[in-house]
């Protein structure tokens, strides 16, 4: 999902994380490490692909959120022909083990144009706002999803498309002022199906094919009225160290800052490293460094949650791939489980650091 995701020039990025043996028992931690009670949901993984039942069977109390993909060509691929058989399937099965959902809706469908074209047309621009309102009237708080069913996670949080700083996610130039106009008309119309759901940007990235990531926000915030249309703020600070984290970090915070957003809370819908890959990148660590990667940027997160408001942290992603993606260097082997579905270090460091840090 992630494509040609670069490693920032970060003075430090040399630096050795120290502290970390051979052996799961000491990638993930030592007992001493410090506790922060957060909220619920705090943690979240966002799968490549759909889990399966024994997936979130094992996700089980580990994990608070998930961050799923709603793709609009697949759930309307002709027009008013809706398909939402893998979208409830995925949803009923979070809900089942009382595991959150955010969605991200994004991919406009062949018969209005091409994907990753933004639908900021007059008709198309309509039809992206029915299509949401068909989403929170099945998924939402009175949602007919939910008529009947005994677990019930109705969803309150939405976020707008995905990444539109990468040419991959947004055509065919990008744009902050274009994503302005698709934010404030799915604000209008989800807000107006469901007053007091929850409108979370589009995460952001560090892509060698797009707009900085703190360019982009603060062009973004500079659109009257955009603080009005949005109530987190969403990154995804792909790095391959610790400081190269912090970098990012502190550059969007300070963008919004700057553009009178700095109160508002940010989630990180996306991060992650691999421990293989066919293709040579910075971000393939091995098993071990993926765990101990995992650790630092969660304590990281979590040391720095209160100065830089983050609301959540999502790993990316739950298991391993077959194929390398072509769009990203890493993707393959970015997951908690290998492609045989064994857990790898990374995933008994995740599970430790929740039970560590839930309140």
């Amino acid at each position: 999902m992630r494509a040609f995701v670069f490693r920032l020039a970060v003075g430090a990025t040399a630096l050795v994380l120290l502290g970390v043996g051979s052996g799961t028992a000491r990638a993930a931690g030592s007992a001493g490490a410090p506790r922060h009670a957060v909220p619920a949901g705090f943690f979240g993984i966002v799968p490549q692909a759909m889990p399966s039942e024994s997936d979130f069977d094992r996700m089980g109390k580990s994990v608070g959120t998930l961050r799923m993909p709603i793709f609009w060509f697949e759930c309307e691929p002709g027009e008013g022909e809706y398909r939402f058989t893998s979208v409830d399937h995925e949803i009923r099965a979070a809900a089942e083990r009382g595991i959150r959902v955010l969605p991200f809706v994004y991919g406009t469908p062949s018969w209005l144009g091409r994907q990753e074209q933004a639908p900021l047309s007059g008709d198309a621009l309509a039809r992206w706002k029915g299509f949401l309102r068909v989403l929170v009237a099945r998924y939402g708080p009175k949602g007919s999803f939910w008529k009947g069913r005994r677990h019930r996670e109705p969803i309150r949080r939405w976020q707008i498309w995905n990444e539109p700083n990468f040419r991959l996610y947004w055509a065919p130039k990008i744009e902050p002022t274009g994503y302005a106009k698709l934010l404030h008309a799915s604000a209008t119309a989800i807000r107006k199906a469901d007053p007091r759901a929850e409108i979370v940007l589009a995460g952001i990235a560090p892509v060698g094919y797009g707009m900085k990531t703190w360019v982009f926000m603060r062009r973004l915030l500079r659109v009257p009225g955009v603080l009005r249309d949005f109530d987190f703020a969403a990154l995804h600070p792909y790095s391959a160290t610790i400081p190269e984290l912090d970098y990012q970090l502190e550059k969007v915070r300070a963008a919004m800052v700057a553009g009178r957003a700095g109160r508002k809370p940010l989630i990180v819908t996306e991060f992650g490293v691999a421990s293989h890959g066919d293709y040579p990148s910075a971000f393939v660590e091995g098993e071990e460094g993926q765990a101990r990667f995992l650790r630092d940027a969660y304590e990281r997160l979590l040391a720095m949650r209160h100065r830089w408001h983050i609301a959540g942290a999502y790993w990316y992603t739950w298991e391993d791939e077959a194929a390398a993606d072509p769009h990203c260097s890493f993707c393959q082997g970015a997951g908690l489980l290998r492609l045989n579905g064994t857990a790898k270090p990374a995933w008994f460091v995740y599970q430790r650091l929740v039970g560590m840090n839930s309140g």
